[in-house]
C-alpha cells in the first residue's frame, strides 16, 4: 500500500463554538474554544494518518510561532510536513453555529508564491498525489510530475478560475465543492470542462454525487462541520492509494465526513469501514 502527498493550504484555525446564532449586537457568548489544524490540503494529510495511511504535506508557513505550532501539530499528528517559510502563518477565525455549521474569517498570512525545489521531490512511497487550489504555481508543478511518474492526481476543487481549470486539466482525478459545481453549470458542465477525469461533486448533507450515481450523507447530527470536506478528499485520495475503486473510495470518504462531523473525530480504517453504505 502506498501513501498520500498532499500539497496546498496550511493554517491554524481558532475556532469559537458560539451559543446562538447569528451573533447578538455587543458580546455573544462562547460555549467552546479550539485550536486546530485548518486548510484543505493539511486536514486531507491529517485525515490520511488518522486513518493509518502514510502522509506528506507540502506547504508553506510563516517564521513565527503559528507557524510553529502548526509544525509541532502536524508532527504530532503522524504527518510528514515540508515547508516553505515565509514572513507570516495564515490563521482563520473559525465562527461554529449552534448546529454545527461554519464562518470562516480568514488571514491569508505572507507567504511566498514560489516553493522550494528540493519541497517538489518526494518519497518512494507516495502513490496518489493529491492538492487544493490555494498553491496553483507549487500544485502545477507537483502534478506534471505526477503525471510523469503515472500516478494518480486528485484535485479538491473549490472554485473556477483559469488557475483552478488548468489543475483540473492536469488531475486524474477531480472532487469539487457544491458551489465550485453551481460556478461552473452543474456536474455535467464539470465533466465537460475535465473530459480525462474521473468527476464527482460533494454536496454536504446531501452526500456526494458523479456521473454514474449518487450516495447520500451519514444520518447524523452535525457537531462542527469545519473541515469535513477536506476530510472527504483526504479519505477519497488514501483509498485510492489502498486500491479502491472510485465509487468504493467515494462511499468510504463519504462515511469517514459523515462521522468526523458527528464526533468531531476522524475514525480508524476499519470503523470507516464498518459506516460505509452498500
Amino acid at each position: 500500500m502506498g501513501g498520500v502527498l498532499a500539497l496546498g493550504w496550511a493554517c491554524q484555525d481558532l475556532r469559537f463554538k458560539v451559543a446562538t446564532w447569528p451573533p447578538e449586537p455587543g458580546r455573544t457568548p462562547v460555549v467552546g474554544y479550539q485550536e486546530a489544524l485548518g486548510g484543505p490540503a493539511a486536514v486531507a494529510a491529517w485525515a490520511v494518518a488518522r486513518l493509518g495511511g502514510k502522509a506528506l504535506l507540502i506547504s508553506r508557513r510563516g517564521r513565527d510561532r503559528a507557524g510553529e505550532w502548526l509544525e509541532a501539530t502536524l508532527q504530532a499528528a503522524g504527518v510528514v510536513a515540508a515547508f516553505t517559510l515565509g514572513e507570516a502563518t495564515g490563521v482563520s477565525a473559525v465562527l461554529v453555529a449552534p448546529d454545527g455549521e461554519r464562518f470562516i474569517f480568514p488571514y491569508r498570512g505572507r507567504l511566498p508564491e514560489e516553493p522550494e525545489d528540493d519541497l517538489l521531490l518526494w518519497p518512494e512511497w507516495v502513490s496518489v498525489v493529491l492538492a487544493d487550489t490555494r498553491w496553483p504555481g507549487a500544485a502545477e508543478r507537483v502534478f506534471e510530475r505526477a503525471r510523469d511518474l503515472g500516478l494518480p492526481r486528485v484535485l479538491d476543487l473549490d472554485s473556477v478560475d483559469e488557475a483552478s481549470l488548468r489543475l483540473g486539466r492536469l488531475a486524474s482525478h477531480v472532487v469539487a465543492s457544491e458551489g465550485a459545481a453551481v460556478e461552473a453549470g452543474g456536474l455535467d458542465h464539470l465533466q465537460g470542462l475535465f473530459s480525462g477525469a474521473f468527476v464527482a461533486v460533494t454536496l454536504g448533507e446531501k452526500g456526494v454525487v458523479w456521473p454514474g450515481g449518487r450516495i447520500g450523507a451519514l444520518a447524523v447530527t452535525p457537531k462542527d462541520t469545519t473541515g469535513a470536506g477536506d476530510v472527504f478528499h483526504g479519505a477519497f485520495a488514501l483509498a485510492l492509494a489502498k486500491g479502491m475503486r472510485e465509487e468504493e473510495a467515494l462511499a468510504l470518504a463519504n462515511a469517514v465526513a459523515g462521522v468526523y462531523v458527528a464526533k468531531g473525530e476522524i475514525p480508524d480504517w476499519q470503523e470507516a469501514l464498518k459506516w460505509m453504505q452498500p
